[in-house]
């Protein structure tokens, strides 16, 4: 799963609109759009903020990691 999609995950998660989460970040709803088409990426100042606004870790929401079981499954797949 690609940043944006992640974004457009959590966002519909927290109930929110494109226009919500841009007012939130105090940017366009249009830039929520690009970053949710994967058109562009946040800055990390913005990254941060969603991380913060979709209660979770800055790995969850950049790299789609969820666990550090599953971080552990992968290391050891990647070592076969």
């Amino acid at each position: 799963m690609s940043l944006g999609e992640r974004i457009y995950k959590l966002r519909t998660e927290k109930n929110l609109s494109q226009g919500d989460l841009a007012d939130r970040l105090e940017v366009s709803r249009q830039s929520v759009s690009k970053w949710e088409n994967n058109n562009a990426v946040p800055d990390l100042d913005k990254i941060i903020a969603l991380s913060e606004i979709f209660e979770v870790s800055l790995d969850v929401l950049v790299k789609g990691k969820t666990t550090e079981v599953e971080n552990a499954d992968d290391i050891l797949q990647n070592r076969k």
